[in-house]
């Protein structure tokens, strides 16, 4: 069995480790800052939280009637204008389930600009996934996305944040 120097071992990793580098850093360069794929060009990417009675009207809009509770939602905006939501268990706590069929989100930037999505089905055990590309203005600043029972344009039932 063959036996590999010490040197030699270290001089395989080095060239190893420097290969790793050069790729992962050619790969990066390759993309341009805020052409929706690179690394860093997410907008927002933030846990969604369920409206409840005292929440506030956020962007003209008001929270819903009743109060809702969420497992698990995120939502992630990329500069390019893709749009990814995903809710999984976005409920009424006092009926144990989610009335609605459908849902959407809209996206807020710079406090005043409203883009909304088209309807997405929303199941009984209020999970729903939102995938589309919006037109965002050029300028997107302090981005909030929030649902929409029913495609309301002037209600929500979540919003990003805690």
């Amino acid at each position: 069995m063959p036996v590999i120097s010490r040197p030699a071992a270290f001089a395989a990793g080095a060239l190893l480790a420097a290969s790793a580098l050069v790729a992962t850093s050619a790969s990066a360069s390759d993309t341009p800052q805020g052409s929706g794929n690179g690394p860093r060009s997410d907008l927002l990417r933030a846990p969604l939280q369920g409206s409840i009675l005292s929440d506030p009207p956020l962007f003209g809009l008001t929270r819903g009637g009743l109060p809702w509770v969420i497992s698990e939602g995120t939502a992630r905006l990329r500069a390019n204008g893709d749009l990814s939501v995903d809710v999984q268990g976005l409920i009424v706590p006092s009926r144990g389930n989610n009335p609605l069929g459908t849902l959407s989100a809209t996206v807020v930037c710079n406090g005043k600009d409203l883009l909304m999505t088209g309807p997405v089905p929303f199941s009984s055990a209020g999970d729903a996934t939102i995938e589309t590309r919006l037109s965002l203005p050029d300028r997107c600043l302090a981005p909030v996305v929030l649902l929409n029972p029913l495609s309301n344009a002037g209600a929500y039932i979540a919003a990003t944040g805690r």
